[in-house]
C-alpha cells in the first residue's frame, strides 16, 4: 500500500523526487560496480600477463640452470626488466638456494622471511617451476607492483565521483524540466481527451481548450481521426506488403550463417536469426534478454559502448568482446536501421580465429628466443627467416649455401628426397660463422606442409657440436694411449672390472714382446714407437671387435678375450702374427711375443689385480720355455671348459 501522505503529494513533487533519486541511485550503483569490474580487470589482467611471463621466463632458464650458466640466467632476468611492473625476480635452485636474481625493488620494499614486506606498494607474486623433462631443476619467482593497478583504482573513482556529481545534477535538472513540458499542461490535455473518449471518434472532433503546442496536438488528432477510416483499407494492403516483404526478409537472414539481432532503443531484442539462437544458446544465454547477454559478456566499457550506440542510434565498427564463462570471443557489429529506430547487431565467433593467431605470436616468440639457430627456407632452400641466435652466430644469410664451407655439407638430390618424403632429416657439416671460423655441426631439418600436404618451406636447426667434440676428444685422451690409440691401463682396468661385475667369463692375456729393446737399441726409439703402432694395429686385427686390446706400459700389452672355452687358436694365431717380419723406417727388426694366460670365471673372487700378475707370472714362463710362445696360469686353468 502508497502511504497517504505520498498520494496527496503535489504532482512536481512526485515526477521530480523519484525520478531524481532513481538515475542518482542507479548512477552511483552503477559506477561502484564498474570500479570493481575494473579493479577485477585490471588485477586479472597483471596476473595473467605475470603467469604468460613466468612460463616463458622459465622455459629459456632451463638451459641456464642445467649447465649452472648464471651469466646467461642473469641475462635472461634483466631480458625481463621490459615489463615495467616487474620489481624482482629470483630463480632458485631445486634446494633452495638462490641461482640468480634481478631486483629493482621500491624505496619502500624490504627483503622479509616470507618474500618482501612493503609500506604501502602492494606485490603481485608468482611462481614458476623450472623442469627439465621429468626433473625440476629450480623455481622462478617473479614479483609484480600493484602500484600502476592502484592508481589506475584511484584515478576512476575520482572520475566516477565527479561524474556521479554532474549526472546527479543533471538528474534533478532533468525532472524538472519534465514537470515544467509535462505536468503544468496535462490537465488542459486531460480535459480534451475526457470529451473524445466521452463523444467518440465518430464525432470526429475534440474540443481545444488552449492554443499551445498540446492544442495543436489535439487538433492534428481531429484531423488524423477524419482519415482514419479512409487509410483503413491502404493501411491493411500496406501491411500485407509489409508482411510478404518481411518474410523474405527473415527467410534471408535465417540463411546467414552468423548471429544477426535486431535491438531497439532500451536493449530490446526484436528479431534473432537461427544462428544467432544456436551461439548464444550454446554459451547459455537467452537471445531475447539482452541485459543478461551483456553481464555475461567482457569488457565492460566495450558493452556499455554498444548499448549507448543502440539507444542513440549510431554504428559499432568490430568490437571484440569474450563470454565470460566459456572463454569464447565474438566480433560484434551494430548498424543503424533507416526505420524505427533499431539497430542490426551482426556477431561471429572468432575463437578458433584467435586461437590461431595466439598460436601464431607464440610460435614467432619461441622461435625468435630459441638458443639454438633456426631458420625458415623457401622450397628454392632462400632464408626466408632467422632468429636471434642465427643471426648473431651466422650473420644474415640470403642463400642455404652460403652457410657451407664445402660441397659435400650440402643437401644433395638423394638427401633432399629422404627429406621430402619422411619429413625430416639429420646430418653433420662445418658451417661458416659470421666471423669466418668454422664451427662443426648438427643440422636438423623439417618440412612446412599445407592443408594438401605439400611442402612449402623447410625449417632448419642448428646445433654447435664444438663443446660436444671437445669431450669426446678428452674423453679419447684420457682412456687411450697416445702412441698406439688403444686402451690405457685406466681403461683396461675399469672394462676388465665391468665385465666380471657384469657376469662375464674373461681370458685375460699378458702380452710382452720378445727382442722389443735391442730394436731400440739397434736402430733408435723412433722405429720403437713406429713398431709399437704395427704390433697394436695386429693385435687389434688378430682379436674380435668386442674384446679388449690395451697397451700398459713400454712393450706390455694385456687383452680380455670374453667367453669360456680354450682359446688356443686365438693365440697360436697371435703368436704367428707377432713373428711376422715388418718393414719399418726401412729397417725390418725382428721381434716376437710372449704370452701368459690367466682365465678369470665369472664366480671367481680373485681381484684384477692379482690376476694379472697371474698372468704376468704365466708369461715369464712363456718366456723361459723359448719365448714365441704362450703358456696358461695354474689358478684358473681347472676351470676353463674344453
Amino acid at each position: 500500500m502508497i502511504p497517504q501522505f505520498i498520494k496527496n503529494l503535489p504532482l512536481r513533487v512526485k515526477l521530480i523526487l523519484p525520478t531524481w533519486l532513481l538515475m542518482t541511485i542507479f548512477v552511483i550503483g552503477g559506477g561502484m560496480a564498474t570500479t570493481q569490474i575494473v579493479s577485477l580487470y585490471l588485477e586479472k589482467g597483471l596476473a595473467s600477463r605475470a603467469n604468460i611471463l613466468a612460463s616463458g621466463a622459465a622455459s629459456n632458464l632451463t638451459a641456464a640452470l642445467a649447465f649452472e650458466d648464471i651469466a646467461s640466467a642473469k641475462e635472461q632476468l634483466t631480458a625481463l626488466s621490459y615489463d615495467p611492473d616487474l620489481v624482482f625476480a629470483k630463480v632458485s635452485r631445486e634446494n633452495g638456494t638462490e641461482f640468480a636474481s634481478y631486483s629493482r625493488l621500491p624505496d619502500d620494499c624490504a627483503p622479509h622471511p616470507a618474500g618482501f614486506l612493503c609500506n604501502t606498494t602492494l606485490l603481485e607474486t608468482v611462481s614458476k617451476p623450472i623442469i627439465l623433462g621429468a626433473e625440476t631443476l629450480g623455481t622462478l619467482n617473479l614479483y609484480f607492483s600493484k602500484a600502476w593497478v592502484t592508481e589506475e583504482e584511484q584515478r576512476f573513482t575520482g572520475y566516477l565521483v565527479m561524474a556521479t556529481a554532474a549526472l546527479s545534477l543533471f538528474a534533478l535538472f532533468f525532472a524538472r524540466a519534465i514537470h515544467g513540458f509535462v505536468s503544468q499542461p496535462l490537465s488542459s490535455l486531460h480535459r480534451s481527451m475526457s470529451n473524445m473518449i466521452r463523444l467518440g471518434i465518430m464525432s470526429h472532433t475534440l474540443p481545444v481548450t488552449r492554443h499551445d503546442e498540446l492544442g495543436q496536438l489535439t487538433q492534428c488528432f481531429n484531423d488524423m481521426v477524419t482519415s482514419l477510416y479512409e487509410r483503413d483499407k491502404q493501411l491493411v494492403a500496406t501491411l500485407r506488403q509489409l508482411e510478404d516483404k518481411s518474410i523474405y526478409i527473415n527467410r534471408v537472414l535465417d540463411t546467414i550463417d552468423h548471429g544477426i539481432m535486431v535491438v531497439a532503443p532500451g536493449d530490446i531484442v526484436t528479431y534473432s536469426n537461427p544462428a544467432a539462437d544456436i551461439e548464444l544458446k550454446a554459451i547459455g544465454c537467452v537471445p531475447t534478454d539482452l541485459d543478461q547477454i551483456l553481464a555475461d559478456f567482457e569488457p565492460t566499457k566495450t558493452l556499455l559502448n554498444i548499448s549507448s550506440a543502440i539507444d542513440e542510434h549510431k554504428p559499432v565498427f568490430g568490437v571484440e568482446i569474450c563470454h565470460r564463462a566459456s572463454g569464447k570471443l565474438f566480433r560484434v557489429r551494430s548498424t543503424p536501421m533507416a526505420s524505427a529506430q533499431h539497430s542490426l547487431v551482426q556477431f561471429e565467433d572468432i575463437t578458433t580465429l584467435q586461437m590461431a593467431e595466439q598460436r601464431r605470436k607464440l610460435a614467432e616468440l619461441i622461435f625468435d628466443q630459441s638458443q639454438d639457430a633456426t631458420l625458415v627456407l623457401s622450397r628454392s632452400l632462400a632464408v626466408e627467416a632467422q632468429n636471434t641466435t642465427c643471426l648473431r652466430t651466422f650473420g644474415a644469410v640470403t642463400y642455404w649455401h652460403e652457410l657451407f664451407s664445402q660441397q659435400k655439407g650440402y643437401l644433395n638430390n638423394k638427401e633432399l628426397k629422404h627429406l621430402l618424403l619422411n619429413g625430416f632429416y639429420t646430418w653433420t657439416s662445418p658451417l661458416i660463422c659470421s666471423s669466418g671460423n668454422i664451427l662443426p655441426c648438427r643440422i636438423d631439418a623439417r618440412t612446412v606442409t599445407n592443408r594438401n600436404g605439400k611442402v612449402e618451406a623447410f625449417v632448419i636447426s642448428i646445433f654447435d657440436l664444438t663443446t660436444k667434440l671437445e669431450l669426446k676428444r678428452l674423453n679419447h685422451i684420457a682412456h687411450h694411449d697416445p702412441l698406439t690409440q688403444l686402451a690405457n691401463r685406466t681403461h683396461a682396468i675399469t672394462a676388465l672390472t665391468q665385465a666380471h661385475v657384469q657376469g662375464q667369463d674373461v681370458h685375460v692375456l699378458f702380452v710382452d714382446l720378445d727382442g722389443f729393446k735391442n730394436v731400440n737399441d739397434q736402430y733408435g726409439h723412433h722405429v720403437g714407437d713406429e713398431l709399437l703402432k704395427v704390433v697394436a694395429k695386429r693385435l687389434k686385427g688378430t682379436v674380435s671387435g668386442e674384446d679388449l686390446v690395451a697397451r700398459l706400459t713400454g712393450d706390455e700389452f694385456i687383452i680380455g678375450i670374453r667367453g669360456r672355452g680354450r682359446i688356443d687358436h686365438i693365440l697360436e694365431r697371435l703368436v704367428k702374427k707377432l713373428h711376422e717380419p715388418v718393414l719399418v723406417e726401412g729397417v725390418r727388426p725382428q721381434i716376437s711375443a710372449s704370452i701368459g694366460i690367466r682365465y678369470w670365471d665369472k664366480d671367481d673372487t680373485t681381484s684384477l689385480k692379482l690376476v694379472i700378475d697371474q698372468a704376468d707370472k704365466a708369461m715369464y714362463e712363456a718366456k723361459a720355455m723359448g719365448k714365441n710362445r704362450y703358456a696358461y696360469s695354474s689358478e684358473g686353468v681347472d676351470t676353463v671348459l674344453i
